[in-house]
């Protein structure tokens, strides 16, 4: 990968010595040979053009997983609408089971029924 990145070297004049002034300068920051302006030039648009393609593809993915978080709420919603729906769909079932156990009490027993109202549903 470092291969990828580094410029490409070019022969150059051996570097001219130091100013008076920069002495210690020079000594302290290490002299690298190899690099010419085209060659950093080449190799900064070489890395701009590798982080635009890679900002595009996490866009994509980015695009991607929200499209599928929307799906999924999307989906989760349908499911808690069918769960309301289930419940509602049992309590008048049950409502209904109620009405009949009451209706075959009064034909078992007459008006009159023991205890005077329906008998409980063990639910």
């Amino acid at each position: 990968m470092a291969a990828e990145r580094a410029p490409p070297v070019r022969a150059q004049s051996p570097p001219s010595p130091p100013a008076p002034g920069a002495a210690s300068a020079a000594s302290e920051a290490p002299v690298r040979t190899g690099l010419s302006l085209p060659g950093i030039l080449h190799f900064i648009q070489h890395e701009w053009a590798r982080f635009e393609a890679e900002k595009g593809r996490w866009e994509a993915e980015r695009a991607e997983l929200q499209a599928q978080v929307a799906f999924l709420q999307g989906e989760r919603k349908g499911q808690e609408h069918l769960k309301l729906d289930l419940v509602r769909r049992i309590r008048m079932l049950e409502f209904a089971l109620k009405q009949e156990r009451c209706r075959y009490q009064k034909l078992k027993f007459g008006p009159e029924a023991p205890g005077g109202n329906a008998p409980r549903s063990h639910v």
